[in-house]
């Protein structure tokens, strides 16, 4: 008789255990447009943590933006790098590849172009939303 009751108090701790967890304030953004939490377990979340969770979504929110800020310089960085290995170590290969690329960018340069505007205002707009997010945020905190 004791072996069910216990078996019955472990499923019971751990499905406690297990929506605890679940509802802890995730350390990635979760929230919607609108600033309010998105979907059911950040809903649960922050009824059940409030403040921490407000604080975790803050500091999210702020890593994302900074993040999204970062993203051109860390693109350029990259090109750049690439850019200058091919020039210092000039294959066969590499002057293939080189002159394949270069193909490729006046071939869909139309193209590409339209997809980085696209790309950009998107990370723009996702920046414009957090920053405002980030104030309602701080004035729910306070």
């Amino acid at each position: 008789m004791a072996n069910p009751r216990l078996r019955d108090a472990l499923v019971l701790a751990g499905a406690l255990a297990l929506f605890f967890w679940a509802t802890l304030p995730p350390d990635k953004v979760a929230f919607n447009d609108e600033c309010e939490p998105a979907g059911g377990p950040a809903a649960f979340s922050a009824f059940i943590y409030r403040s921490s969770f407000w604080e975790a979504q803050l500091d999210a929110a702020v890593a994302e933006r900074n993040d999204l800020l970062t993203q051109p310089a860390r693109r350029a960085r990259a090109a750049a790098e690439l850019e200058r290995e091919m020039h210092e170590n000039p294959s066969l290969e590499e002057k293939m590849m080189r002159l394949s690329r270069d193909q490729e960018r006046i071939d869909d340069r139309y193209e590409r172009e339209q997809h980085e505007a696209a790309l950009q205002s998107a990370r723009l707009k996702r920046i414009a939303a957090l920053m405002r997010c980030e104030g309602i945020i701080a004035e729910r905190i306070r």
